[in-house]
């Protein structure tokens, strides 16, 4: 084997154990040695491609950010506060937002160790973001901030600084708390496939946000 293709598959198995051990048991609590050994590997490699268990776990996270294209960067901008058609825009752009984002959540599916593991260390990264951690964490979540941001300023301009990162907030935690209590949830519904219908379970966060924003044109009365 080519040596080139040899250290390139080194390193993606050296970063997919990585993935495994970093989610199993923090930063802390994952050797060098234990990651090597589950990638077949010297742990030199980890100094040699990694110049480190630092430089590891940050090029770990890089590898999930990566490792699929995240839906909403694709979704289309929203226009300023007051330009025509705004507000149907942003209306739009909420639903597209809060579906690519439970889209995303749900494509993990279980089947895949890999992908269960980067969701878990993810998790663990989001509740205690390593410093080292902090600016790839910021650059990797800026489409999302900029673009649910963006709705919400035409969808309240009425609203402070503060007041719309609370919003935000509030829409992004429903949907995450959604996705990590997944396996209560389905005992709970009796059912182990739930949701089998994601459309209309993105129907409803998106008509619970809007009623949480005050948006009452989304939700036009019947007439007497």
């Amino acid at each position: 084997m080519n040596l080139t293709v040899l250290l390139h598959d080194t390193r993606t198995r050296l970063l997919e154990s990585a993935i495994l051990q970093f989610a199993a048991k923090g930063f802390d609590g994952a050797g060098i040695r234990e990651i090597a050994k589950g990638a077949k590997a010297n742990s030199a490699l980890v100094t040699y491609h990694f110049c480190g268990k630092e430089g590891l776990y940050l090029e770990a996270l890089k590898a999930i950010f990566t490792r699929k294209v995240s839906p909403v960067a694709a979704l289309a901008s929203i226009p300023p506060a007051g330009s025509p058609g705004a507000r149907e825009a942003a209306l739009q752009g909420l639903q597209d937002y809060i579906r690519a984002f439970i889209t995303e959540l749900m494509s993990c599916d279980g089947t895949d160790p890999i992908d269960e593991a980067a969701m878990v260390l993810m998790a663990r990264e989001m509740q205690a973001p390593r410093k080292a951690s902090a600016p790839l964490l910021l650059e990797h979540l800026a489409p999302y901030v900029t673009h649910l941001t963006a709705c919400l300023q035409v969808l309240r301009p009425d609203l402070d600084e503060e007041a719309l990162f609370n919003m935000g907030v509030s829409i992004q935690g429903q949907i995450i708390h959604f996705r990590n209590s997944l396996g209560i949830i389905r005992l709970l519904r009796g059912s182990p496939d739930y949701p089998q219908d994601l459309e209309k379970l993105i129907q409803h966060y998106t008509d619970f946000s809007l009623r949480g924003l005050g948006v009452p044109e989304a939700f036009p009365q019947p007439r007497p």
